[in-house]
């Protein structure tokens, strides 16, 4: 059996009767019956938030596939047609991809979640599952957004991602600030967290290195390059101290991996140095802003650079 379960919406009565009637499928509504829907043989299920009323209709369906859909997917019968011949085809996970998704909002996801990087749409709210998934598996999503909570809870060994269609708008509104938390409790839980903090220890500690290097060669060598040696020592021990503790789980492994990622590490920071030197001399050229106060801007704004673009770029896994 297939359980098929929806958010209430607006044009749900119209994408249910569109189901293909041979199929012997279980559908489950979450929310109060409503009169639109009635005689349909629709099990309801209400609880008190959208998040919790559908981890109820989860425990509560008897189906061995799963599939979570909403009022927007335009070929119903299609959608489930596509997921149900991933999943039979050995995937545990099948997610709808959609056509037009939120960059932005895809990149946080990926820095604060890095399961999620495993798929295209990580926030989609259309997917399967099989039900050994989640079997004895707690859930605390918000909203519509369970997937990334299947993602980082749920016993899986192959994801798989079809492209669907979905018309634009959606029945419920979610408060951004609420989901926002919840990212942050995930990132939390997965030491996403702990990364960051670790992070900036090692960028604070190759900060203090290159200080006592240049401050060893000033006056041995040509300042210039006294300088060149410093940063470029602080680096390589930022990148192998980042390398074997702040993200040892994201390496792979090799030694010609390991030198691409030296290599990548050390133009991302490269770009973060321009940063750092290009607000120090706007703020302090432009706003009259005292140097040091100015470079502390620029550091800020680098070591926000530097997290994105070697978690997202130089150990991307």
């Amino acid at each position: 059996m297939i359980s098929l379960i929806f958010p209430y919406g607006l044009k749900l009565a119209r994408v249910i009767n569109a189901l293909d009637k041979e199929k012997d499928y279980e559908i489950i509504v979450a929310g109060s019956p409503h009169k639109s829907l009635e005689g349909k043989g629709i099990k309801f299920v209400k609880d008190v938030d959208l998040a919790t009323t559908l981890i109820r209709c989860i425990e509560e369906s008897k189906g061995e596939y799963i599939i979570l859909l909403n009022d927007r997917v335009k070929d119903i019968n299609k959608c489930i047609s596509d997921l149900m011949e991933r999943a039979k085809k050995g995937a545990d996970i099948v997610i709808g991809k959609r056509a037009t998704k939120s960059r932005v909002a895809k990149m946080f996801v990926n820095l604060l979640f890095p399961k999620s990087r495993v798929v295209e749409d990580p926030l989609s709210e259309v997917f399967l599952i099989k039900r050994e998934v989640v079997n004895k598996t707690r859930l605390y999503p918000v909203g519509c957004k369970i997937l990334l909570e299947v993602l980082a809870k749920g016993k899986y060994a192959k994801v798989e991602e079809v492209p669907i269609e979905v018309v634009r708008g959606g029945s419920f509104n979610e408060s951004y600030s609420n989901y926002s938390k919840h990212l942050l409790r995930v990132a939390w839980k997965e030491g996403e967290i702990f990364r960051f903090f670790k992070f900036g220890l090692v960028g604070g500690t190759s900060v203090i290195l290159n200080e006592f290097i240049l401050w060893l060669l000033m006056n041995k060598l040509h300042l210039l390059l006294a300088g060149f040696i410093s940063i470029e020592t602080s680096i390589l021990f930022s990148f192998l101290l980042n390398e074997i503790w702040t993200f040892r789980d994201r390496g792979k492994k090799g030694v010609r991996e390991f030198l691409k990622r030296a290599a990548k590490f050390n133009l991302a920071t490269l770009v973060g140095l321009l940063i750092n030197l290009s607000i120090l001399m706007l703020l302090t050229s432009l706003a009259g802003i005292h140097p040091l106060k100015a470079n502390i801007a620029g550091i800020a704004a680098a070591f926000i650079w530097n997290f994105f673009a070697h978690n997202l770029w130089t150990w991307y896994r």
